[in-house]
């Protein structure tokens, strides 16, 4: 059960990632700094490659390493913009919920990802 929530997460989580991100550089225009960008689609290719693409062998791997990005690109993207003397950025009322919100959806995946591996290695040492 925890599995299947993970997978149908993963996908909703990496659709909505790329329509946000796409959707806010169109209207900001804010295309020219692309590594702030680029993660993001990164996020979304790991985690729906582990949904779609690597289904037996190295699923749960890939989920932690799309999920542990995502955790640590949110975090890290959260706790800048709280910064007083950080980024001044116009956008920030629209930006720190969806900052809260990833996060709190990316730490949620990685717990149920850990979870089905820790499953996963106690049936395998049986």
């Amino acid at each position: 059960m925890g599995k299947k929530i993970n997978l149908m997460v993963a996908i909703l989580y990496s659709i909505i990632i790329v329509v946000i991100e796409t959707s806010m550089n169109v209207y900001w225009d804010d295309w020219s700094f692309y590594p702030l960008w680029i993660i993001d689609y990164l996020i979304a290719i790991i985690l729906l490659s582990a949904v779609f693409i690597f289904k037996k062998n190295i699923q749960n791997s890939m989920l932690l390493m799309g999920w542990s990005l995502s955790v640590g690109v949110t975090y890290m993207a959260l706790f800048i913009s709280l910064d007083p003397n950080g980024l001044k950025s116009e956008d920030i009322e629209t930006k720190l919920p969806l900052f809260i919100l990833a996060l709190i959806v990316s730490i949620f995946g990685l717990t149920l990802t850990i979870i089905d591996l820790q499953k996963t290695n106690h049936l395998d040492n049986k």
